[in-house]
């Protein structure tokens, strides 16, 4: 049987349906198609919108060549739609209901794109461990990034059938696939990927280190233990990456070594160890103010920062009574901290002042 490729049969009829349009004399029966107000097509409703608009080139502003151009247009659509016994290319559709892994596997390698990309969103909603193979080849293999992504995504589905295989290719010296295994792994959610994840996260790749940080927020609680280690003793992008993890996982037990974290002698660490303990909120405060009393130099400023950064009112008390003892630089840093604070508390105010809801209320006493 001939297979004839959607492309290539697409093509061969929008250029005979031209042919046959240019070759028209008289055109009563186009005259007589009523005008086109609603549709549903997109490409049809651009074309008369455009053409109402004179916005197309002179040859298609004839309304009667427009509307000939609809049941080719319709035509193209329906071919999108209707693929009998395979006619047009390989049906996925029909390969999927006969659960039919190894065919499915085969068109991973096949020329046209789309048809990969079916097939692995075939295979990833089948969820058959004998496509682990294949998509992991798929994944290292293939040029086209939203093929890689589906390939990706399939594997994910099929669960801890594949967790060997992703975290062997955390290793695949391109960065892409690296950060889609990070990601995969991380919807699955199996401890066995906590680890690899963690080293990961010292990756020369700064995209590739903040997936591995999301992919073990995405597996939780079970890796605070190895998170908070990774805090103490990892390199400075470990740590890094470790603080961005627990921060958004938001577990308590994360708070004191993050506060430690906070005088860390890399600044990005620092910084994001501040920004977790802000994510983790109140339960951070009484912690930081403990710890507050006892710090000295850059560490002490960098806990003020960090409670300016919680949001949190009863903050404020304990910082101002620091001023008395402060420094310039530790001034600074309260003064700092406290607008953090009192702005965003009061903008709804300020705003209501603005739009006079605070006088109206004052006016009616209903609202007193």
């Amino acid at each position: 049987m001939v297979i004839i490729h959607q492309p290539i049969l697409k093509t061969v009829i929008l250029l005979v349906s031209v042919y046959h349009l240019s070759r028209i004399r008289h055109l009563k029966y186009a005259e007589t198609v009523p005008p086109l107000r609603t549709t549903h097509n997109p490409f049809i409703y651009s074309l008369t919108k455009y053409h109402q608009m004179g916005c197309i080139p002179r040859f298609f502003r004839q309304k009667r060549l427009l509307y000939l151009m609809v049941p080719i247009v319709a035509e193209l659509a329906f071919f999108d739609r209707f693929n009998p016994a395979g006619l047009l290319g390989p049906d996925v559709k029909k390969l999927k209901s006969r659960w039919d892994v190894a065919g499915l596997a085969r068109l991973l390698e096949h020329t046209d794109p789309l048809v990969q990309y079916e097939a692995a969103e075939a295979l990833g909603d089948l969820g058959d461990e004998k496509a682990v193979g294949p998509l992991i080849t798929a994944l290292k293999r293939d040029e086209f990034s939203g093929v890689r992504w589906k390939a990706a995504e399939a594997l994910s589905k099929i669960g801890n059938p594949a967790v060997g295989s992703l975290i062997a290719a955390l290793q695949y010296p391109d960065d892409d696939v690296r950060w889609k295994a990070a990601i995969a792994l991380g919807e699955i959610g199996n401890s066995e990927a906590v680890e690899p994840l963690i080293r990961l996260l010292s990756d020369e790749d700064r995209f590739v280190r903040s997936r591995a940080a999301h992919a073990l927020s995405m597996i939780g609680e079970p890796t605070v233990p190895s998170l908070v280690h990774a805090l103490k003793k990892g390199d400075s992008g470990v740590r890094w990456g470790a603080a961005l993890a627990l921060g958004k996982i938001k577990n308590p037990l994360a708070v004191e070594p993050l506060i430690f974290a906070l005088a860390d002698d890399q600044a990005m660490v620092r910084a994001e160890a501040a920004a977790a303990l802000a994510s983790i909120g109140t339960p951070a405060l009484a912690p930081l103010l403990g710890f507050l009393k006892g710090a000295q130099g850059e560490i002490r400023i960098e806990v003020m920062t960090a409670l300016g950064e919680l949001r949190n009112a009863d903050a404020i008390e304990p910082l101002v009574q620091l001023l008395e003892n402060a420094d310039d630089d530790e001034r600074k840093a309260i003064a700092d901290a406290i607008d953090a604070i009192l702005i965003p508390a009061i903008e709804p105010l300020v705003r209501r002042i603005r739009d006079g809801t605070v006088k109206k209320e004052c006016k009616d006493p209903k609202k007193r």
